[in-house]
Order: C-alpha cells, then structure tokens, then sequence
C-alpha cells in the first residue's frame, strides 16, 4: 500500500463526465438568469393545460397561472440532475420552473433562449454549427433568440455553449408575471 500511495505521491486525477457535472437539475439555466434573482424548483412544471385537462394520476397541485401557462407542484421531483428540458407525458409537454425570489412568483423556462455571440460574422456560423432554429433575428447584428425546446438538456448545451469561444451567452428567456407598479 506504502509503494502504491508513493507512485501517487501527490498527483490527484479528477474525471468529469457529463453524467456528474451538475449537482442539481436547471443549475446552469439558474445561473444564466442570475442566481441570486432565481432559483430552481425541482418539484414544479408548467403546463398550457387547466387541472381538469391534466391526468389525475400526476398528482399535481396547481399553484397558479400567469397567461396561458399553469403552474403545478409536484409529488416528486420530474427533474433529476442531467435533466433541464421539457418533459413530454403523454400528449402533455410540461416545462421547468424557476421561483424568482423577489417577486415569489413562479418564472417558466420556455425553451427560447437569446444567443449571443462575440463578433456579428460569428452568428450564422454558431447557428448553423449546433442546428438552433432561429424564431427571430434581432436588431443587434451579433444576436438572435432560438427555439431550443427539442434539446435534452438546457444544462448540457450551455456548457457547450460556455466552452465554445465564438459565443458571448445563451440565456433563456423566462415567461412570468410582470410586476406591477
């Protein structure tokens, strides 16, 4: 054991994988929309479908509803570690779910995001790198808002994103009530 721990001496290899990289779901996209405003609520989704439209045996307990989107609690959480994405049950597509902390209303991520990349030339060549689908271009020439709703993991991509030296940021873009002054 001695020889073993000298060949060591005191050289530390650390793996990461995509499979540990995160600690919880939607940490990332969290993070993207600033921590401090936000947080992840694991044990709610949001669905455009009423309580009486939704199976029974989801349990789910509605919170509220902002627009068309329904806010539900969940017995447990639907999204585990890797998972930050939408959730297809049935014929249901049902969202993750940020709290914003200041206002305690409930932000849905949904699945657009604004891209933004470093220099204007870069743009159609990181959309077409990754295969985003373009909702709109808009007025800046170096940004654009995609539809990344077909992604397995919000997570994953903007680590992807974070690494590739072309672009600036991916940020979702969240769908909650405005505050009214």
């Amino acid at each position: 054991m001695k020889n073993w721990q000298a060949l060591l001496g005191t050289s530390l290899i650390v793996l990461s994988t995509q499979a540990n990289a995160f600690t919880y779901a939607c940490q990332w996209v969290e993070r993207m929309a600033n921590k401090k405003e936000y947080k992840v609520q694991p044990h709610r989704v949001a669905v455009m479908k009423a309580p009486d439209e939704l199976d029974s045996a989801w349990q789910l307990t509605m919170l509220e509803r902002h627009g068309s989107w329904f806010i539900y609690q969940t017995p447990t959480a639907w999204y585990g570690v890797n998972e930050c994405a939408p959730i297809h049950k049935e014929s249901q597509t049902f969202m993750p779910v940020l709290l914003n902390r200041q206002t305690g209303r409930n932000a849905v991520i949904t699945g657009n995001f604004l891209l933004k990349v470093h220099r204007a030339p870069q743009l159609q060549q990181v959309i077409d790198r990754y295969g985003f689908k373009v909702i709109t271009f808009l007025p800046r020439p170096d940004s654009v808002m995609v539809d990344l709703r077909s992604v397995d993991s919000y997570d994953a991509l903007i680590e992807t994103m974070d690494i590739d030296k072309d672009v600036q940021l991916l940020a979702p873009i969240l769908a909650e009530p405005r505050v009214r002054r």
